[in-house]
């Protein structure tokens, strides 16, 4: 895996600290008179109070880092050290005992933000996670969201959106083979194994230029007409354009 699997993200300690602030308040109540009513209706303010501002300190503590999460309702985190934290909660779509996200419902401050569709999302079993964080992706120190939406037995593909700070919404960047981040080179790096224990495979690299993501750099290795036989193709950009570099025949290992 491209990512390594930190805590979980998802978590709603709202609902559990409504419910303390209520049963002190409760316990308070159980007194007669108006007097013990007040301070009963004053230690709920307090509760409600002290349980919103604990809920936002537990809201920017929650780790970003994209990790395996049972369901996000919501999975709440920010973008940047300075920036409120947004709250992303799944629509997930069931069929029978499989079930996949259709969208994330994005949030901040309790206030609607945007809807975030998930195109042709692999469907997995109820008791399966999903992989799901915040990742800088296009090297401008704010955090992406990725979505892991398909993990076969040699591939992963995840769907990607930019942050735009100047919106404050996120933008969709599309699917692809789960990136590795290249942090020195500034390049997102894909890589696709096919048959022949990996002799058939595609590699590509990417990097933004002028805010736009461009393939600078593909290896393809395809079975020839000749058994145990491959030919690979390399291009890298040159001048605006993707070109050949470099052909040759590779020979299955005997």
């Amino acid at each position: 895996m491209a990512w390594q699997t930190g805590r979980r993200i998802c978590s709603a300690p709202s609902s559990c600290w409504s419910r303390r602030g209520l049963v002190f308040s409760r316990r308070a109540s159980l007194s007669t008179g108006n007097r013990t009513l007040a301070v009963a209706a004053g230690v709920l303010r307090i509760g409600t109070a002290i349980g919103l501002l604990t809920n936002a300190a537990l809201a920017r503590a929650q780790s970003a880092a994209p990790a395996y999460v049972r369901d996000c309702r919501p999975c709440t985190f920010s973008p940047g050290d300075k920036l409120a934290p947004f709250s992303f909660t799944f629509d997930v779509a069931r069929t029978g005992t499989l079930r996949a996200v259709r969208a994330i419902d994005v949030s901040r401050d309790s206030q609607p933000v945007q809807r975030l569709a998930v195109p042709e999302m692999e469907a997995s079993e109820d008791n399966a996670e999903f992989f799901f964080g915040g990742v800088d992706v296009n090297f401008d120190g704010l955090l992406d969201l990725m979505l892991m939406t398909r993990r076969g037995v040699a591939n992963t593909y995840a769907a990607y959106w930019l942050f735009d700070p100047k919106s404050g919404t996120y933008t969709s960047l599309g699917t692809y083979p789960e990136f590795r981040v290249d942090t020195q080179k500034h390049r997102l790096l894909t890589y696709e194994r096919g048959g022949w224990g990996g002799l058939i495979h595609e590699a590509r690299e990417y990097e933004f230029l002028q805010g736009k993501l461009s393939l600078m750099r593909e290896e393809k290795q395809d079975a020839t007409s000749r058994p145990g036989v491959f030919r690979k193709v390399i291009r890298e950009r040159s001048g605006g354009v993707l070109r050949t570099v470099k052909t040759e025949t590779v020979r299955a290992p005997k």
